[in-house]
């Protein structure tokens, strides 16, 4: 298991002890394309592995603005991208032209892709059977839309857990800024659990950590905690 932050800005990428990070970037936020850049050149600087987030970029949307930044952040890329699951537009699953769109522009991107659960959260087994290779599971998510994470993870098939390159890791707890996910872990907290449950069939998986808080060191040694339990195993 490898323990990894997100990071906005290139000053963040040595902040904390971890194995890896997670550049997130924002559509709507100008410079996105410099900001990637800027967080990949520190990254390598310090010899730090990372994945690019690129959220709410679909790719089901052929708009070719939200493309031409996709294809320059893939310059930039080590680990890959992270998206976001996709609907059709009325919220149901997606079929035809859109699928076929987002498959196509997925594969011109030309770098490694994990979809994530944060759209359709119900039923995105079925959109990660039709178009995932790699998934990146996020238990806040699973906890928000109403999901036990670790009967989730308990209850997955072989296909789809071995399928699992990435946790998104942090914990559905009050309501603020219209999310009820993205507060800090706490011990024993159910999506720690359901990490430990993931770890024991994918030991090798990376966990991210989603927070922007002060909380974020402790919570980081929380991670490594599973990830030393991950390695006493198999000694």
């Amino acid at each position: 298991m490898l323990v990894g932050y997100r990071i906005t800005r290139p000053e963040e990428a040595g902040r904390f002890r971890a194995d890896l990070v997670q550049i997130s970037v924002y559509r709507g936020m100008e410079g996105n394309v410099q900001r990637v850049a800027g967080c990949a050149r520190a990254c390598r600087q310090i010899g730090r592995p990372y994945v690019i987030h690129p959220v709410n970029y679909p790719l089901a949307n052929s708009d070719p603005r939200i493309l031409s930044e996709l294809k320059e952040m893939a310059r930039w890329s080590d680990l890959g991208f992270i998206f976001h699951d996709e609907t059709a537009p009325d919220g149901g699953r997606l079929t035809g032209m859109r699928a076929e769109a987002l498959r196509k522009n997925a594969s011109g991107l030309d770098v490694p892709i994990s979809f994530e659960d944060a759209v359709n959260v119900g039923d995105v087994i079925w959109f990660w059977k039709n178009f995932a290779s790699s998934i990146t599971l996020d238990v806040g998510h699973l906890e928000s839309a109403g999901i036990d994470s670790l009967e989730f993870v308990k209850r997955l098939d072989a296909e789809t857990m071995g399928k699992i390159d990435f946790v998104h890791m942090h914990r559905k707890h009050l309501l603020r800024g219209g999310l009820t996910d993205h507060w800090p872990l706490v011990p024993g907290c159910r999506e720690l659990s359901a990490l430990q449950e993931l770890v024991r069939s994918r030991p090798g998986v990376r966990a991210v950590l989603e927070l922007n808080e002060e909380e974020t060191e402790s919570n980081l040694e929380l991670l490594y905690a599973i990830k030393e339990s991950v390695s006493s195993r198999g000694r």
